[in-house]
């Protein structure tokens, strides 16, 4: 993550983030996702900077910085890009589950594919890109999700939040089911994190461990 002191002045003006790029309001500070780099990039203090889904609203000379950077478009306008949702507050209904010898092949097969290589966030965006699946049904997602926890303890490397969520989302749409995979950033200290979701209904793990992060992007 990189941090950058942002120049300020009272003339406003409007600017397009680049496609690659994806920002959040933490507080007064501002957090741009350069997919491209792979990395982070935090703008303290911006209060005079607004975000509008992929559009941003502030300090002229501030805009002009990030354009240098190739952080905000560049041509004619592009259509406004949607938001990633809101953090979540319910969870998923309680469901016993017992995995069988099927789901664990479907699990063993998914680790061993994710493991491969340690791919980009748009490595990551490609690799899940085109899925389909259920939402509608939390129900039956949350017995794979039950079936998924129990699973999970077996694998011989489980890695962070990024490797997990991966197998999650990958061993439920196995099963013809879909969620939003979503990255939530905070900062002092900065810290990422991901989670999956089906509307507000929070699908890896408890909704009030997820208050302190805003969301950056969802896949």
């Amino acid at each position: 993550m990189t941090c950058v002191a942002p120049t300020l002045s009272l003339s406003a003006e409007y600017g397009q983030l680049a496609p690659h790029v994806h920002a959040a309001r933490c507080g007064s500070d501002l957090v741009l996702l350069d997919m491209s780099a792979d990395d982070y990039l935090l703008l303290p203090d911006c209060g005079d900077l607004v975000v509008d889904g992929n559009e941003l609203h502030g300090p002229v000379e501030t805009l002009v910085r990030l354009a240098a950077d190739e952080l905000l478009q560049s041509g004619g306008r592009v259509l406004p890009r949607q938001g990633p949702p809101s953090l979540p507050v319910e969870t998923l209904p309680i469901v016993m589950a017992a995995p069988s010898i099927k789901d664990t092949a479907i699990f063993a097969a998914i680790w061993i594919d994710a493991i491969r290589g340690q791919p980009t966030l748009q490595g990551l965006e490609a690799r899940v890109a085109g899925r389909t699946g259920k939402r509608d049904d939390l129900q039956a997602v949350a017995a794979r999700v039950e079936i998924f926890r129990q699973l999970l303890p077996w694998a011989p490397r489980t890695g962070a939040c990024l490797l997990q969520t991966e197998l999650l989302l990958r061993f439920i749409n196995a099963a013809g089911f879909d969620a939003d995979w979503v990255f939530g950033v905070r900062t002092w200290p900065f810290l990422a994190h991901c989670w999956l979701q089906i509307g507000d209904v929070s699908v890896s793990q408890a909704p009030e461990t997820l208050t302190m992060y805003r969301p950056i992007l969802a896949i």
